[in-house]
């Protein structure tokens, strides 16, 4: 009769301790789950700095104070302003200052306002080279004239 109370107390000391150890074994991959989740799960993100390159939609940020970059796509229903004017995408040019507000899932950006400042820099004109006198140019003057 002991014997079979050492084992019934065996039997239920294990049946509270083993539940408890699986739980805390099978706790950690949830969590893991859960993160991955959240990650892929469309959260705020803000950022600001200067526009290296725009193209299309795209517009390639380097974060201020980061020296990192970012590429953010603009929504069509974006809110896009240039100096404190409604703008588009195609008015934001490289060197601009700019605001970036919007979403982020996983490892895309999606801005949802635009604030940029700066100026557009139009193209220098190109300064050709005057043409350099040829040899067979001063030829001509030194004898062949009245002088003979």
């Amino acid at each position: 009769m002991r014997f079979r109370r050492v084992a019934v107390a065996a039997a239920l000391a294990t049946a509270v301790v083993v539940p408890s150890a699986a739980t805390v074994a099978f706790a950690a991959p949830g969590e893991q789950a859960a993160a991955v989740h959240a990650a892929s799960r469309p959260s705020r993100f803000s950022g600001t700095g200067m526009v290296t390159a725009v193209s299309g939609r795209t517009v390639s940020i380097k974060i201020n104070g980061k020296g990192s970059a970012l590429t953010v796509t603009v929504t069509a229903d974006a809110r896009i302003r240039v100096n404190g004017k409604n703008a588009a995408v195609a008015d934001l040019a490289v060197g601009y200052g700019i605001t970036v507000n919007g979403t982020r899932s996983g490892a895309d950006y999606l801005a949802s306002r635009v604030e940029a400042r700066g100026k557009k820099t139009k193209a220098s004109p190109q300064v050709s080279p005057a043409p350099s006198p040829s040899a067979s140019d001063d030829h001509g003057s030194h004898g062949h004239g009245d002088d003979d």
